[in-house]
């Protein structure tokens, strides 16, 4: 087992949950909660077959360590040829004016 990283939750103007962790190499978020808000016919065992490389992280969940996966933004830009550009636009827009500012602020 790897590193075990910490997450934060983000309410989406969708009402929907965004969990984010800060890596090194910049934010990564749950691939299920990119899905819920973007394509939610599309799920985690779909990620292979169109090509999107997860990273696989592990964090604590109701006190349990668990393997989830993690999209960057070069990730979810790639989603573009699946799922409708503009919700893509409109979901790293909401990452990088809502989200990234915060841990640029108190977390990096």
């Amino acid at each position: 087992m790897g590193r075990v990283w910490t997450y934060w939750e983000f309410d989406h103007p969708l009402g929907r949950t965004v969990r984010i962790i800060s890596t090194p190499l910049g934010i990564e978020i749950f691939a299920e909660d990119v899905f819920s808000v973007v394509a939610a016919k599309l799920n985690n065992e779909k990620v292979v077959p169109i090509n999107i490389n997860p990273q696989e992280r592990y964090v604590v969940m109701e006190q349990e360590v668990v393997k989830v996966k993690t999209l960057n933004f070069t990730a979810i830009n790639s989603l573009k040829g699946i799922v409708e550009a503009d919700l893509i636009n409109k979901f790293l827009h909401w990452v990088r004016t809502t989200i990234r500012p915060i841990f640029q602020a108190d977390y990096l």
